[in-house]
């Protein structure tokens, strides 16, 4: 173990043999060239080389230095854990709120990820957000566990505009929840004809608006309308992943008829 310790400090321990093994990555180069490349002086660059060549990293022949198949393959592996971690500290302690299906997701594409959670001074910061996501978007397709009314009525106001291209998948459950409810299922009426009923449990709530993946945290499995936040990410790796997702639940589904939704009952005696 020690000796691959020792490999990972070499790293670990300086950045500057991170940007210089980055640099050398795109092929031969020179000492010179490097440190303008990376902003290290000549002696840390000469350093970071003779070690890199010391350890089988690194070939020269005269000036010009280049990584050998050892090095190319320890800087890869170095950068993936390091963008790992990046990840991983981008998320804090909301990775722990990731449903079961996200944590299926490579997190070195949430090192950008965006994160909205609830405080004291804000407690409905990640409900705003999400409105003003849904109010601004022209396409969503949505996989929905359970889903709060103030959400749904933003929903249903968009697609009554004509401002919202709308679809969604959701469990039977909640179906079933609607039905026995006219009040709650009064919104959906505005685009019933858009959902598809799954026989099962959706374990997460994740919605793609337009390019973007909105999903919401909650470690509980989303049983709570609430919530413990929101993360928005518009990586490709990340939207790949949702939409594949999306289409996995939506191939199984059902569309779901409208006419199971019941009506609000007016001038009742």
């Amino acid at each position: 173990m020690e000796p691959a310790l020792e490999a990972i400090q070499f790293f670990a321990n300086s950045a500057n043999s991170v940007l210089v093994f980055g640099a050398l990555t795109d092929g031969v180069t020179t000492s010179s060239t490097l440190a303008d490349r990376t902003g290290a002086s000549r002696s840390t660059i000469a350093r970071i080389l003779d070690e890199g060549e010391s350890r089988g990293w690194v070939e020269s022949e005269g000036s010009r230095y280049e990584l050998t198949y050892m090095g190319e393959l320890m800087i890869e592996e170095f950068r993936t854990h390091l963008e790992t971690i990046e990840g991983a500290q981008q998320l804090g302690s909301v990775i722990n709120d990731l449903p079961e299906p996200a944590r299926e997701l490579d997190i070195r594409p949430l090192r950008d990820a965006k994160i909205t959670t609830p405080s004291s001074e804000w407690p409905g910061a990640h409900y705003n957000r999400a409105l003003e996501l849904y109010r601004t978007g022209d396409t969503y397709r949505g996989l929905t566990q359970v889903a709060p009314e103030m959400i749904v009525q933003t929903l249903a106001e968009q697609v009554e505009q004509g401002e919202l291209e709308l679809e969604g998948v959701i469990g039977a459950a909640f179906t079933e929840e609607l039905v026995d409810d006219p009040e709650r299922a009064a919104p959906w009426h505005a685009f019933a004809d858009r959902v598809w009923v799954y026989d099962g449990n959706i374990p997460v709530n994740m919605h793609l608006i337009d390019e973007r993946v909105v999903l919401w945290l909650d470690r509980a499995g989303g049983d709570r309308a609430c919530g413990q936040g929101l993360l928005e990410s518009e990586h490709p790796a990340v939207v790949s992943w949702a939409e594949s997702l999306y289409g996995e639940y939506k191939s199984e589904a059902e569309p779901l008829d409208p006419t199971r939704l019941p009506e609000v009952q007016s001038g009742r005696s």
